[in-house]
This record gives structure tokens, C-alpha cells and sequence, in this order.
């Protein structure tokens, strides 16, 4: 089972590992809206495909919009079912980010 990632741990493991890969599965729609910086946009539905290139090895953190929202776990079990190994659900998503009080990216 992916084990859960807070906002402040995922804020230092994204700065001290250059290596992780931080995937947002919103809709894409979402995605253009805001998202945490350095974040990919893989939606739930593209998963399997979308990380074909990636390491089995690798550092990967899915999120999603909020804590209520369920597509970061059922990420991160589907992951794990295809044999990735360093998996984290970053529970709260984009919300519990803006909480802590990091910022998002958006469009200009």
C-alpha cells in the first residue's frame, strides 16, 4: 500500500530529490487551472499509458483536487499494481497544498 505524503514533506523531498516525478491526475482542465510546480499532468484515466517511460525504481508522488477526492489512491494502487515501487499518495492534493501555504502554478 502507497504510503501517504503530507504537504511539507512533499515540499522538501521535491526540493532535495531532483529525481522525483510529482504526477496530478486532474482532468487536464484542472490541471491548466493551477498545480504544484514541477507537477506533470497524467489524468487517472491516461495512468498506465503515461508512465510506461518512468523507472520502476522511481520516486513517484500522485495527487489529486482535495482530500475527499479519491483519484490520488486509486493512482497510486494502480501503480503499484503495474510493479512501481516508490510510490506516495500526497493525500489533499492541490487544496492541502494552498493550505500549507505553498504556492500553485498557473497560466499566464
Amino acid at each position: 500500500m502507497a504510503r501517504y505524503m503530507s504537504s511539507t514533506e512533499l515540499y522538501q523531498k521535491m526540493e532535495e530529490d531532483d529525481g522525483i516525478v510529482v504526477i496530478d491526475v486532474n482532468s487536464a482542465e484542472l490541471f491548466k487551472k493551477e498545480h504544484i510546480p514541477g507537477a506533470i499532468n497524467i489524468p487517472l484515466q491516461a495512468l498506465s499509458d503515461g508512465v510506461k517511460e518512468f523507472r520502476k525504481n522511481q520516486r513517484i508522488v500522485v495527487y489529486g483536487e482535495t482530500h475527499t477526492d479519491e483519484s490520488s489512491n486509486k493512482a497510486a494502487e494502480l501503480l503499484e499494481s503495474m510493479g512501481f515501487r516508490k510510490v506516495s499518495d500526497f493525500d489533499g492534493g492541490v487544496h492541502a497544498w494552498k493550505q500549507a501555504g505553498f504556492l500553485t502554478e498557473m497560466p499566464s
